[in-house]
């Protein structure tokens, strides 16, 4: 009877250990993929796990000390090819370092993220558009709930994520003001972007190992950016396909910061009426102290956010020559189309 009782016992303790470790296991196996908020990390704020109303999961890291009287940095992470690295993953590398640095950091679920096995460009692009429009709808709600610095929007990413950053990076300078790649993967065919849309003042830094299988593709990427004019810092390391330090990434944001400045030219059309008037807006950091637009019809204003009727529909070279008050000048084009008026409805 005894013997019966403790047989028993002992089936029932492995029953209940056989099943922690299917707990474990499990646990191990989701967690690359999202782990919930309540996850113990060694930061002052929580990670939230959130969405957007129009749909887009992302996590999302606030400083402790944020402060809403003053302008954050915002990091958009973008995470590689899902098991090795996730959203989750990208959040965990930047929380510490946000909260010591005063940064806000979102890392968003993102589709055209696979580099193992790499769909048709047809299929790329439709993964990419979705992410496109999934990152910007991101920024813009954070820059909407959060006191954002609009000349500091970065972009940077590890692996496939790279993907990511050059198709929704360079088709928005507006918006990111430099795009740092971690290891990362490259395809020609996979980027669409206009030409005319390549903003060599947006700039870039590429970095990965001296024995990384795809140093290749970085080299090329850099290659390829630099055929187009644009401005691009490469860093090789010691190692391989490892996670390199954030704080590279970081690094270099900063510097552009403190070395370049920020000049954003904005074309408006406000009047449905009349689609020949454009509002032109210039933003800069630093501060300037003079503009002078040329409006590509042989017209000038010297106004800092003239507003400009062109005679003629067509497409116009427009070009703001603003001096800051460190008396230095630097030339920034934009281009507009501009159509003839329609009557209102």
């Amino acid at each position: 009877m005894t013997t019966d009782r403790t047989s028993r016992l002992n089936r029932i303790r492995m029953a209940r250990r056989a099943a922690v470790r299917v707990t474990l296991i499990a646990l191990a196996l989701t967690c690359p993929t999202g782990c919930p908020v309540t996850t113990s990390l060694p930061t002052e704020s929580e990670i939230q796990d959130a969405r957007l109303p129009a749909g887009g999961r992302y996590y999302l890291y606030v400083p402790s000390t944020y402060d809403r009287s003053r302008a954050y940095p915002l990091v958009i992470a973008c995470h590689g090819t899902n098991p090795w690295d996730t959203a989750w993953a990208q959040i965990r590398e930047w929380a510490l370092f946000a909260e010591r640095n005063d940064v806000i950091v979102a890392a968003p679920y993102l589709q055209g993220t696979r580099g193992d096995f790499r769909p048709s460009a047809d299929q790329q692009l439709r993964k990419q558009n979705a992410d496109e429009q999934f990152i910007l709808d991101l920024v813009s709600a954070l820059k909407a709930s959060r006191n954002i610095a609009e000349e500091k929007v970065f972009m940077t990413g590890w692996s496939a994520g790279a993907f990511a950053i050059l198709h929704t990076g360079l088709r928005h300078p507006d918006v990111f003001r430099a795009l740092a790649i971690r290891q990362g993967t490259f395809e020609p065919s996979y980027i669409d972007v206009d030409p005319d849309r390549l903003d060599r003042w947006q700039p870039i830094f590429i970095y990965y190992g001296q024995t990384d299988p795809l140093r290749t593709e970085a080299i090329a990427c850099t290659d390829w950016l630099r055929e187009r004019n644009m401005f691009v810092e490469r860093m090789e390391l010691a190692g391989s396909h490892r996670r390199l330090d954030v704080k590279l990434a970081w690094d270099f944001f900063e510097k552009i910061v403190r070395e370049r400045p920020w000049i954003r030219l904005r074309a408006v059309k406000t009047d449905r009426r009349n689609r020949m008037l454009v509002h032109f807006l210039c933003d800069a950091k630093p501060e300037a102290r003079k503009w002078h637009w040329e409006f590509g019809d042989g017209e000038t204003s010297n106004e800092q956010n003239p507003a400009h009727v062109y005679a003629a529909p067509g497409r116009y070279d427009v070009a703001c020559t603003v001096t800051l008050k460190v008396n230095k000048a630097y030339r920034r084009t934009t281009t507009v189309q501009v159509g003839p008026p329609t009557d209102a409805r």
